[in-house]
């Protein structure tokens, strides 16, 4: 799938697809040949990132993550509090790192444009690993700390918004469904790494009068409008005037949470909202102050 918008510029088309069919290539193992004591070519395999997916399977089984969304809630939570923890990030989240003096363990991306916006700043970002759909790889250059997932979008998918949705994979290494927000596919991941409890701050599900004033979609930021976004994530300056933001499909990320919540209780497992304000009541609420954290 080659996902560009008509936004992306046309000088950056050709090393984009060029990125793109490399990161196809490596999605499965592969043979490759290298030189044994420096003339001899011997063929070796290299895993994939399916294969690298595949084995993080419960890697942290039983034990808690935290899932950090990018709300205005989150300006009331001592991150700090969480440098010792497994952690989910996602989008701009990134910007923060300095502030916060750690970054978390995973940094995640799937949203066209948002990953668009950010692609000259994603190359610059090391410690997390991090994770975008395939179809995302056009944007930025893949390095050792980058792994590419495969997610079910296409035109007509019945997996995205129509007969099939909401759907929650429990193998991230095969696939991983969409759910209109990226905090659905951190849950996918805490799943697949055998997380538990999972415990999600940032998340305010709160929009203000973007969803009622504009229908769900992409709109573009102008003069006339960018009040209605600051103030909908931690940093009034996460957006800038020519971004183009996503207006929430309300219902549709509440029956993807549902749908999360679901499968972690049938495998025994918990998610909590521990956000210091939310909107979203599909999680049970839990008081992120409460928590005991290592020193």
């Amino acid at each position: 799938m080659i996902a560009w918008t008509s936004g992306f510029p046309k000088r950056e088309r050709l090393v984009g697809y060029w990125r793109l069919l490399l990161a196809r290539h490596r999605y499965f193992d592969r043979i490759t040949l290298r030189l044994k004591d420096g003339w001899k070519p011997v063929a070796e395999t290299l895993p994939g990132y399916q294969q690298r997916l595949s084995l993080m399977r419960d890697k942290f089984k039983g034990r808690r993550c935290f899932i950090i969304a990018n709300g205005p809630s989150l300006k009331n939570t001592d991150v700090s509090k969480l440098r010792k923890e497994i952690t989910m990030g996602c989008n701009g989240i990134y910007k923060m790192f300095p502030e916060w003096g750690f970054h978390t363990t995973y940094l995640m991306f799937e949203d066209i444009e948002q990953i668009e916006v950010r692609r000259h700043d994603i190359g610059g970002v090391h410690g997390p690993k991090k994770m975008a759909a395939i179809y995302n790889a056009y944007a930025f250059p893949a390095d050792k700390d980058t792994w590419f997932f495969n997610a079910a979008r296409m035109r007509g998918q019945k997996y995205y918004w129509t007969d099939l949705y909401p759907q929650f994979s429990t193998d991230f290494a095969s696939i991983v469904h969409l759910g209109s927000t990226v905090t659905f596919i951190m849950l996918q991941w805490a799943y697949h790494l055998g997380c538990d409890p999972v415990y999600i701050v940032g998340l305010d599900h709160d929009y203000g009068e973007l969803p009622k004033l504009f229908p769900p979609g992409k709109i573009k930021i102008t003069e006339e409008n960018i009040d209605l976004v600051r103030g909908l994530h931690f940093s009034d300056k996460y957006y800038q005037v020519g971004d183009v933001i996503g207006v929430p499909f309300v219902k549709e990320q509440e029956d993807a949470y549902a749908a999360a919540r679901d499968a972690f209780v049938r495998d025994g497992r918990k998610v909590y909202n521990a956000s210091a304000h939310t909107c979203l009541d599909v999680f049970e609420r839990c008081d992120f102050n409460s928590l005991i954290f290592k020193k």
